[in-house]
């Protein structure tokens, strides 16, 4: 990003103004530093580590610029949420970062084409409680179409009793209820 494009949305920036006022108030505590017209926050990088590192607060004008560079550019690879968030904050820094991060992410078009989830929702099957004795419970589909037979059948009816396991192929001409009615009764 430019930097004196940078410093003209930070002076636009009302959030920025006001942590620019406290740094130069002196406050004893602030973790900002306003340093050649810029506003720097200071970040430890690592645990254990007191050493601070000075990263640029991005105005919340240039979010969705950085976010296009960062994730969206042909060469960034539209990464995910933790590895754009791993490359962008040793540089830049704004409050909600992270949230910012994955709605952009959530919100780009060839992510959410390309990148489908794979697992598969749950149903909304119900168990089928057994039947206490045969013909109770039949469970009944369609196998075919195979080549047709010289009296013109296509497909085979199945049925099942689930109590005895007792199976029962038909050969039908085609799938209609009419066909099945007639194979059954």
């Amino acid at each position: 990003l430019d930097i004196e494009q940078l410093k003209i949305e930070q002076g636009k920036d009302s959030t920025i103004h006001q942590k620019i006022a406290e740094v130069l108030k002196g406050s004893v505590n602030s973790s900002y530093e306003f340093k050649n017209g810029l506003l720097y926050k200071l970040m430890i990088m690592r645990e254990g580590c007191t050493t601070k590192k000075k990263i640029i607060y991005l105005p919340s004008s240039m979010i969705h610029d950085l976010l296009q560079v960062y994730h969206g550019d042909p060469l960034s690879g539209h990464f995910g949420v933790q590895r754009t968030y791993l490359k962008i904050k040793n540089r830049y820094w704004w409050p909600n970062m992270k949230q910012s991060i994955i709605q952009y992410i959530k919100s780009c078009l060839p992510c959410q084409q390309y990148n489908i989830s794979r697992t598969k929702k749950p149903g909304r099957l119900q168990p089928i409680p057994p039947p206490e004795g045969p013909f109770q419970l039949i469970g009944m589909d369609y196998c075919g179409p195979f080549k047709q037979t010289p009296r013109g059948n296509q497909y085979v009816l199945c049925l099942t009793d689930y109590f005895t396991r007792w199976v029962v192929a038909v050969a039908v001409p085609d799938c209609s209820a009419k066909t099945t009615a007639e194979a059954l009764f």
